[in-house]
Order: C-alpha cells, then sequence, then structure tokens
C-alpha cells in the first residue's frame, strides 16, 4: 500500500513539465469583449400589459491556447485549446468550450483535425453572414424545430485543404447528438476567390437528431397554419429527424474600402415518430412530418481611415409545414431584423463600436408579441 509521501511524488511526477519539454511555438491568445445592450432582443412582459427593456451587460472574454510542432520523424503537429466566453455566471468559460482539437498539416494539401470545430456550413453561417447582430435572425432563431444544422460540434473529424488557384474546400463528419449511436452528420465547404470576389458554398446532413419535448410553447406559430386560436403548442411524442442544410453566398472587397456580401440558407428537417399540439386535447394534436425555411443575409462594408461603417439586414422567410398530410405555407410569420454598426480602431488590436438595430420576429422565440423594436448595444473589444 502507497504511503501518502510516496503518492504525492507519483503525482507531482505526473503533472511535472518534462526538461525537453518543446513550448517554443505555443501562442496564448483571446479576447476582452465588453458590451452593454437595451431594447428587443432582453425585452421581457412586466405583467400590466407592457413590456421592460432593461439593460444588459454582455461579456464574451475568452482566452485560449495554440501551438504546432515539425514531428522529427512526421508531419507538423497542430493542436489548440480554447476556453468559451465568460457570460453571465462564468459557467460557460470552462477550457474544451470552444474550437478544440489537434491534428496535422501538410504544406500544399492542407490540415486534418480531430476534435470540437465549427462545421463547414455553420462556419460561413457564423460569419461573415451573422455579424453585427444579424445572427439574432440568420443563425439561431429560425422556426425549425429541433434545429435544422449543427453549429460546433465534438468528435468530428474536418479536412480543409490548401488553396489551389484560388480554390479551397472544406470535408467533416461527426457526431450528431451524443447519445445516440446512430445520430451522426457530414458536411462540406468549397470556396473561390478571384480578384475582390470570393463566393461559398456548403452543405450539411444530418441523421436521427433527436427532437425533445422541451419547447414549451415556442412554436405557437403553427397556429397559423391550421387556424386554431389560442392552442398552445408542443412536442406532444419526442421522436428523431434528418436534417439538410445549404447555404451559398458572396463576398466582396474593393481595395477603396468598399465591400459587400450577402448568403442565402435554406434549412430542411424531415421527422420520425414527433408529434406537436396542444397537450391533453387530441382533437389539436398531429403528426409532424416536415419543415423547410428560407433564410438569406445582406450586409455592405465602408473603411474609412480609423472608422468602419456596416449596415446588414437578415430576414427568415415563412416556413413550409406538412403534418398529417396536411402542407401547407405558416403565414405573416417571418422574422427580420436591420442593424448598423460604427466602429472606430482605438489601436492595431482594439476596437469601440455602436451597433443600434430594428428586430422583428413573429414565429418562435417571440418578443413582444412580433411587433417591430428598436434596441441598441455599444462595446469594447481587446485581441491579443
Amino acid at each position: 500500500m502507497f504511503k501518502k509521501s510516496a503518492l504525492a511524488v507519483v503525482i507531482a511526477s505526473a503533472f511535472a513539465l518534462p526538461a525537453h519539454a518543446d513550448i517554443k511555438n505555443v501562442d496564448i491568445y483571446g479576447q476582452i469583449a465588453i458590451s452593454a445592450w437595451s431594447g428587443a432582443n432582453w425585452a421581457e412582459s412586466d405583467g400590466k400589459g407592457g413590456y421592460d427593456n432593461p439593460i444588459k451587460v454582455e461579456n464574451e472574454s475568452r482566452i485560449g491556447l495554440r501551438g504546432s510542432k515539425d514531428f522529427a520523424n512526421g508531419p507538423k503537429f497542430i493542436w489548440q485549446i480554447e476556453s468559451g466566453d465568460v457570460g453571465d455566471s462564468g459557467e460557460t468559460g470552462k477550457f474544451g468550450v470552444r474550437d478544440t482539437f489537434g491534428g496535422f498539416e501538410w504544406e500544399g494539401i492542407g490540415k486534418v483535425r480531430a476534435g470540437r470545430m465549427l462545421t463547414p456550413l455553420y462556419e460561413l453561417v457564423d460569419w461573415p453572414y451573422s455579424s453585427i447582430t444579424t445572427g439574432n435572425v440568420f443563425d439561431w432563431a429560425g422556426d425549425v424545430i429541433g434545429g435544422g444544422n449543427y453549429d460546433r460540434q465534438s468528435n468530428m473529424i474536418r479536412f480543409d485543404s490548401a488553396k489551389f488557384n484560388g480554390f479551397s474546400y472544406n470535408l467533416a463528419l461527426g457526431r450528431g447528438n451524443e447519445s445516440d449511436a446512430s445520430s451522426n452528420f457530414y458536411g462540406l465547404g468549397a470556396h473561390y476567390t478571384t480578384g475582390p470576389l470570393t463566393l461559398h458554398a456548403a452543405y450539411e446532413r444530418g441523421l436521427d437528431r433527436a427532437i425533445s419535448n422541451t419547447t414549451e410553447g415556442k412554436h405557437n406559430y403553427l397556429n397559423n397554419l391550421w387556424g386554431q386560436q389560442k392552442v398552445n403548442f408542443d412536442i406532444i411524442d419526442k421522436g428523431t429527424a434528418d436534417t439538410n442544410a445549404y447555404l451559398a453566398g458572396f463576398e466582396l472587397a474593393f481595395e477603396n474600402g468598399l465591400g459587400f456580401y450577402g448568403a442565402y440558407k435554406r434549412l430542411e428537417s424531415k421527422y420520425d415518430e414527433v408529434a406537436i399540439g396542444e397537450i391533453g386535447n387530441a382533437a389539436n394534436q398531429f403528426s409532424l412530418d416536415k419543415i423547410t425555411q428560407d433564410s438569406y443575409s445582406l450586409g455592405a462594408i465602408y473603411n474609412y481611415g480609423l472608422w468602419q461603417f456596416k449596415v446588414a439586414y437578415a430576414a427568415n422567410l415563412d416556413p413550409d409545414v406538412t403534418a398529417q398530410s396536411t402542407s401547407g405555407n405558416a403565414n405573416n410569420i417571418s422574422d427580420s431584423i436591420l442593424s448598423a454598426q460604427v466602429m472606430y480602431f482605438l489601436d492595431d488590436s482594439a476596437v469601440t463600436y455602436l451597433r443600434p438595430y430594428q428586430l422583428q420576429r413573429r414565429g418562435a422565440y417571440q418578443v413582444q408579441d412580433g411587433d417591430k423594436e428598436f434596441g441598441i448595444g455599444a462595446g469594447v473589444e481587446y485581441y491579443f
């Protein structure tokens, strides 16, 4: 049996830094990002028929480690460990929450990584097409029950090619729902740059995505489709979904500081053994078959000296819903956001900005019954 002193030596040696450790190619990086927001996105009922718009402070500060090593008897090894944003309580700031992976890189060929990363499609959704608050519509606030694409996934293998005459591509496959053996996804992206123009295309396929019964009435927009009134739609029966996600977009960046971008996205979800409707009322329960929703995002940028001016618009169009052999368009529930930004470069590595926006949500995640509302945010970001 180990003595305490002997056990302490074993533990200490296990975590000691070896004398030959190579840390020359290790970088510490991250950001300090603090902002304050008021407006529609944080509106809550005040219980008197009106709404409160409290000031919300966002802390998106995070830190990461990354490095590389040219193995003596193998290819170049690359790795990264990244924390999540601090958030409201600090619980999301743990290491490994964001991109954390290991892999190999070959000059002129590309790199292969395994771990936790963005999918090829979501990497484009996230940037540039969800910048300056348009992600509140184009990114996560759609009306496809259960979601139509993944974002950052663990247990993924991803290959990113080198650029060949302006063309590059990405391939990825990995787990969908960690607890379901049959739940997987695969995706691909393609990119081509010529002069000031860059074209993007991406596709993602998800299999056996779990649909839970925890939506708690967020999908009351389905009332519109069947003409029901005051029905609290929920997921009655759990099930799964097979999803398809498509994206096509462009970026234009001119030498005079002017730039434009735009993307079109389609999400499709086909359901198996999923029922929706009013709990306890069989007459208002339906077998859900399929939901399809299209979205788009457009933006313009102008850089002038230390200033950047940006305006963007994004929208989720009315979804098409098929349920219990009844197919139709859920009308007048489209979401949209118009956003602007004035940014000033305090330093090569720091900016301050003001971002006003006007938001309308009429489907899932309604804000103030879908009325258009104004919001504004201001913040400082320092990158190291």
